[in-house]
């Protein structure tokens, strides 16, 4: 008696990679809601005004990844800087809750910091503002002043978009 065999397809990591992209794109940030810009200060200077910006105006950094000193970590030793900022204020986080509570999604709060040669460029993930909900565009243009005002004090001048 013949045992039924059956064949299971692999794929390769940049497959699932691509599948799973593919699956998020709804979740992505999109052009409009990422505001980048770059500066000569150096790497160290900006995540220090960063970090006053941010606590400043009343959040807390929940979380920060060091992206770029885990793969230097890793063996890879030129790699540049890269830093991701994770931050929350508890009462926009019970307002966006009793607003829509799937809202929340969209927080904590982030801003990324790396470096190309010589710059240093931050990028701002700004909350998107075209929500069925009215309150919660109006919720999100308020925090995205907040969040361009964090950037602008690292810049020291209003350059990241109009709001």
């Amino acid at each position: 008696m013949n045992t039924p065999r059956i064949k299971i397809q692999t794929y390769s990591a940049s497959t699932y990679i691509a599948i799973l992209l593919i699956a998020c794109l709804p979740l992505l940030a999109t052009a409009d809601t990422i505001v980048q810009v770059i500066t000569d200060k150096p790497f160290e200077d900006v995540m220090f005004e960063l970090e006053f910006a941010i606590t400043e105006r009343n959040f807390r950094i929940t979380g920060r990844n060091s992206i770029g000193k885990g793969l230097r970590d890793r063996g890879y030793e030129d790699f540049s800087e890269v830093e991701v900022i994770h931050f929350c204020n508890l009462e926009y986080v019970y307002e966006a809750l009793h607003i829509d509570p799937a809202f929340i999604a969209q927080m904590p709060c982030r801003i990324t910091v790396h470096t190309e040669e010589t710059k240093t460029v931050v990028s701002l993930i700004l909350l998107p503002e075209d929500h069925i909900n009215d309150r919660v565009n109006d919720f999100s243009r308020r925090m995205n002043v907040i969040l361009r005002e964090i950037g602008d004090f690292v810049l020291e001048q209003n350059n990241l978009g109009d709001s």
